[in-house]
């Protein structure tokens, strides 16, 4: 499940998703990072992408729960 909430950022309205899930632990949360880190290398270090990359590293991680 996904909470979307709506923020003003340099005057420009802008969504933001957030995940409610159980915690992750120490070691889900590193793998989620280093995930996240490698989609935005792969992408070419284009900037714009974090909370899509970070949420599809959540999703990867959580899906290896199961």
């Amino acid at each position: 499940m996904a909470k979307i909430a709506t923020t003003q950022r340099n005057g420009q309205a802008r969504k933001i998703v957030t995940s409610i899930q159980r915690a992750f632990t120490k070691s889900e949360q590193q793998e989620i990072e280093r995930l996240a880190y490698k989609f935005f290398v792969d992408r070419g270090y284009e900037h714009g992408h974090d909370q899509e990359d970070w949420l599809k590293a959540e999703a990867i991680v959580r899906n290896r729960r199961s």
